[in-house]
């Protein structure tokens, strides 16, 4: 193990641990599949690969996938499938893909749906041994996510997928409307991933493609993002205990606006990862979320999030001297 994994404090350990799903076949990285096969096996074999998740790709690409990885690092890889309209075959070619056994496997999908009729056909096609990430778009009208599908998700035990950003300013939601799927997601006890502008730790606005050119807009930050979801959910378990009894009584809906404050909360300062806790300061009083509880968070709730860079967000940590 190296020093740098072995200096780095436990509680930012757990935050990040397998925490980057390696989507480097997607916008704006846009890497054919030899150089995104490529990518993560030298992952793998990073300083910090314990932060490192699945191989994100769609089905319809699996063959190409296969081909690309015969040379590659040893298995199995843990693959995510993105699954098209066509939900039915290509859940049964994931399937058949599994069934080969081939240095990697699928165990997760991740599908868009609308309605709860999707969802139970996706259920009843799906994989045997996968998780299965619905992507739901909030309505338009109010930014409010379909609660029929929520409740669903809650009802059969499915996990949910939020698209937090995009190559254009308009795919960015707004900070209330993540706060709102959070707070929701935790009163439901319903798990997530998150995809799309994620690269960068913390709120920033930077430009939103790697083209020259590109334009420019307001990011969100995986230590936000992961930080409010660790909040939404201690808060709503702990009983006092991992945020404080202030966070608590904070529920919904006023507690949204703490979830809110942090989402869009730029400051360094605010954060400290130690031994036995992760505290953010950016409210009054400041938050603690206690180490058993952010594990709880990771393998319960706030599952991982979707790049198309890995080294990216490991080096902007490192120029924030946190890794």
């Amino acid at each position: 193990m190296s020093t740098s994994v072995r200096s780095t404090a436990a509680s930012l350990r757990v935050f990040l641990e397998r925490i980057v799903d390696y989507a480097g076949l997607f916008p704006p990285a846009s890497l054919d599949m030899r150089s995104s096969v490529d990518n993560y096996a030298r992952y793998l074999r990073h300083p910090q690969g314990w932060a490192l998740g699945r191989f994100v790709l769609p089905v319809s690409r699996l063959e190409e996938f296969r081909s690309a990885r015969e040379s590659a690092a040893a298995g199995p890889w843990r693959l995510s499938g993105i699954v098209s309209a066509s939900m039915v075959s290509d859940l049964a070619a994931a399937d058949a893909f599994n069934r080969k056994a081939c240095g990697a496997v699928i165990d997760s999908v991740e599908v868009r749906v609308s309605k709860p009729e999707e969802i139970e056909l996706v259920r009843k096609h799906q994989p045997a041994g996968t998780t299965v990430f619905f992507e739901i778009a909030p309505e338009s009208a109010d930014e409010r996510f379909p609660d029929d599908l929520l409740s669903t998700l809650s009802r059969v035990g499915g996990c949910a997928k939020l698209r937090t950003g995009g190559v254009v300013a308009e795919a960015f939601p707004a900070v209330e409307t993540i706060a709102l799927f959070l707070a929701r997601c935790a009163e439901l006890g319903v798990p997530f991933k998150a995809t799309a502008g994620l690269h960068h730790p913390l709120r920033c606005t930077r430009p939103l493609t790697y083209a020259a050119d590109s334009p420019r807009g307001a990011m969100y930050g995986f230590l936000n993002l992961f930080t409010a979801a660790a909040i939404a959910w201690s808060a709503r378990r702990s009983g006092g205990g991992a945020v404080g009894r202030s966070a608590v009584r904070r529920h919904l809906p006023a507690g949204r606006a703490m979830l809110a404050t942090c989402l869009a909360d730029p400051e360094r300062a605010n954060w400290h990862f130690g031994e036995d806790a992760l505290t953010w300061s950016g409210d009054q009083p400041p938050v603690r979320i206690q180490l058993d509880a952010l594990g709880a968070v990771r393998s319960n709730f706030a599952l991982s999030f979707g790049s198309c860079s890995f080294e990216e967000p490991i080096q902007e940590m490192r120029e924030l001297d946190l890794l």
